[in-house]
C-alpha cells in the first residue's frame, strides 16, 4: 500500500483547522500493592508513603507484563475509541523513561500493532516530559501535512528497575507501571464534536535545579542516585505553577475556566499544594499518584485520559478547556493546552 502524502490543499486545512485528540485509553500493571507492603519492602516505617506522600497504593506489572505490553493494551484500547484502524496510523511517536532496549518501544510497538510497514515510528525522550514532547512532535507531523493520524503511547515499568537495595526507599517507593495512549488527527478529518483541539506548547529548562535529582548507572550495575527531596519539591511546585502561569497568558485562558489540569504529580501531597498555589479546587487534577504511585512519562497521560474521559460525559455546551504541565529531570518543564472543538 502506498502512503499518499497529503496535498497543498490538505496542507493548508490542516493549519486552519489544527490537530485534535480523538481518543485516549490508559493501563496500569495489574498488580495494586498497599502502599504499606512497599514501606516494608524498602525498610521504610510503615505508613511513610501513605502519610508523608498521600500514595495509597502502587501498580506493579505482573511477571508477564512490561513496557510493551502495558503500551499495546492501551493504543488498542485508543485505536478501538477513535474506530481507527492500525492500517490508517502514518506515525506512531512513543515515549518511556524505563525501556531502554533495543528496538526502540516504537518500534516493537510497530510490530505489535501491525500497522503498514510505511507507517514511521519514533521515540522521544524527557522522562516524566516525554508525554508533552512526544504530543508536540506528532503536532508538527501532522500540522506540516507528513500525517494525518498519529499514535502517541508512553510507558513506564519502574518496579524492575527501582528496587529494593537499589535505591532508597524515599526515592524508588514512589513510583509505579503504566502507559497511556492517545490518537491524533487533522481537525480537519474529525468530525467528532466531542474530541479536543490542541493549543501550543512552550518548553525550557532551569537548569539551576538540575542536582535536585539526578540517575546514572555504576559499573557494578547498580544505580547512583542524587535525590534532594525538599529541593526538588520546592522546585516543583515553584515550576509547575509558573508553567500554568505562562499557559493561562499564552492561550488567554484563565485557569478558572479549566475543567481539568493534567499534570507531572511527583506525589499526591505536592498535587494538593500546586492546586492550593494555583487558586483550583484540587478534584481539577485527576488522582492518578493517589492509587498508582508516579507513573513517569505516563502520570501526564493518565491524567489527560481521565480529563478526557470525564469530558466525555459533560454535554457539548459543558465542556471546559485541559492544561498540560510536566517536569523532567535536568529541570526541564513544559505545558500546553486543549480546547473543545468548535
Amino acid at each position: 500500500m502506498t502512503q499518499r502524502a497529503p496535498g497543498n490543499r490538505e496542507r493548508q486545512l490542516t493549519n486552519i483547522h489544527g490537530v485534535s485528540v480523538i481518543s485516549s485509553a490508559a493501563a496500569t500493571g495489574s498488580r495494586v500493592i498497599p502502599s504499606e507492603d512497599v514501606d516494608r519492602a524498602f525498610g521504610m516505617p510503615v505508613g511513610k508513603l501513605r502519610s508523608r506522600a498521600g500514595i495509597e497504593s502502587l501498580a506493579y506489572v505482573a511477571e508477564d507484563e512490561n513496557e510493551l505490553t502495558l503500551a499495546a493494551k492501551a493504543a488498542q484500547e485508543a485505536l478501538r475509541a477513535a474506530s481507527c484502524g492500525p492500517q490508517q496510523v502514518d506515525w506512531i511517536v512513543a515515549t518511556s523513561e524505563t525501556h531502554h532496549d533495543y528496538p526502540s518501544l516504537s518500534a516493537q510497538l510497530h510490530s505489535r500493532l501491525l500497522v503498514r510497514e510505511n507507517c514511521g515510528a519514533l521515540d522521544t525522550g524527557g522522562a516524566c516530559l516525554g508525554l508533552l514532547n512526544a504530543l508536540a512532535v506528532a503536532q508538527s507531523l501532522i500540522g506540516s501535512g507528513q500525517a494525518q493520524t498519529v499514535a502517541v503511547v508512553t510507558a513506564d515499568v519502574h518496579s524492575r528497575t527501582l528496587t529494593p537495595g537499589r535505591v532508597a526507599g524515599e526515592f524508588g517507593g514512589l513510583f509505579g507501571d503504566g502507559a497511556s495512549a492517545f490518537i491524533l488527527r487533522s481537525a480537519a478529518h474529525n468530525n467528532s464534536s466531542k474530541a479536543y483541539r490542541l493549543g501550543e506548547f512552550l518548553f525550557g529548562c532551569a537548569g539551576q535545579y538540575a542536582a535536585a535529582i539526578q540517575v546514572s548507572d555504576t559499573k557494578d550495575g547498580a544505580l547512583e542516585v542524587q535525590f534532594d527531596g525538599e529541593a526538588l519539591s520546592r522546585a516543583a511546585i515553584t515550576r509547575m505553577e509558573k508553567v500554568l502561569t505562562s499557559v493561562e497568558l499564552r492561550s488567554g485562558i484563565p485557569r478558572s475556566s479549566v475543567g481539568g489540569f493534567a499534570t507531572h504529580q511527583p506525589n499526591p501531597r505536592l498535587v494538593a499544594l500546586l492546586a492550593k498555589q494555583c487558586g483550583v479546587s484540587p478534584n481539577t487534577f485527576p488522582p492518578v499518584a493517589r492509587v498508582s504511585g508516579n507513573l513517569g512519562s505516563s502520570t501526564c497521560g493518565a491524567a489527560l485520559h481521565e480529563a478526557l474521559r470525564i469530558a466525555e460525559k459533560q454535554s457539548r455546551d459543558n465542556l471546559r478547556p485541559i492544561f498540560l504541565a510536566s517536569l523532567g529531570p535536568g529541570l526541564l518543564f513544559g505545558g500546553g493546552w486543549l480546547t473543545p472543538r468548535d
